[in-house]
């Protein structure tokens, strides 16, 4: 386990399964994903991501068909290209397709269907915790500043990054990061230490927290 990288979601919009999997990652326990596997690399990992949003996506619209419903709904309220997203079974097709195409250059943006896109509201964050062995509980929080020293109060969580608009829905949030046990934080790729560090840059955009689910 890199003590400077988490695992990468690229230009994905894939947050909240990146968030609960970097929770498994920097404890060890990614075994669910390769046949009973502790301690994968990154790299694994990363080729591992498409199959695992898929398989989830698939089981959820079966057997949980109201969380598969938020999924897409969320997923559709960040606009276009997502707005055009029509079912869980097209969201599934458009990672299929960017799976077999493989990695793509940084700035091949336009190719790349505006990023793909699975928006996880907290009742999805929470459903995949449970299925992969995880629990989890939604704190209650009152839109507090987006700040070093109010995610340092929330360690071993999975926080909410909230802008735009505060009547948005779930309150504005559009991200989902994982503070650590000991203070850092696992977003884009990289772990930063908030004590030390500060906010990474990729996070100053960030006006407020609009939700916070606390590992148990």
């Amino acid at each position: 386990m890199s003590d400077t990288k988490s695992i990468d979601q690229g230009k994905s919009g894939t947050c909240g399964f990146v968030s609960v999997l970097d929770v498994l990652n920097r404890s060890g326990r990614l075994k669910h994903m390769e046949k009973g596997r502790d301690n994968m690399t990154l790299g694994e990992i990363h080729q591992r991501l498409g199959a695992e949003m898929i398989t989830y996506l698939k089981m959820t619209e079966v057997e949980r068909p109201t969380i598969a419903q938020g999924i897409l709904a969320f997923t559709q309220s960040f606009g276009a290209p997502y707005s055009g997203y029509t079912s869980i079974q097209d969201i599934c097709r458009r990672i299929k397709n960017e799976v077999l195409v493989g990695p793509r250059n940084a700035s091949d943006w336009t190719n790349y269907q505006g990023g793909i896109g699975v928006g996880f509201p907290p009742a999805a964050v929470l459903d995949y915790l449970k299925q992969v062995g995880l629990k989890g509980e939604q704190k209650t929080v009152n839109n507090p500043a987006y700040t070093a020293q109010e995610l340092l109060k929330h360690k071993d969580c999975i926080v909410g990054c909230g802008r735009t608009d505060h009547n948005s829905p779930y309150g504005g949030l559009r991200h989902w990061v994982y503070v650590t046990p000991d203070g850092k934080v696992c977003t884009w790729g990289n772990v930063t230490d908030l004590t030390s560090e500060g906010l990474p840059a990729s996070l100053t955009r960030y006006g407020w927290v609009p939700a916070v689910i606390e590992l148990k």
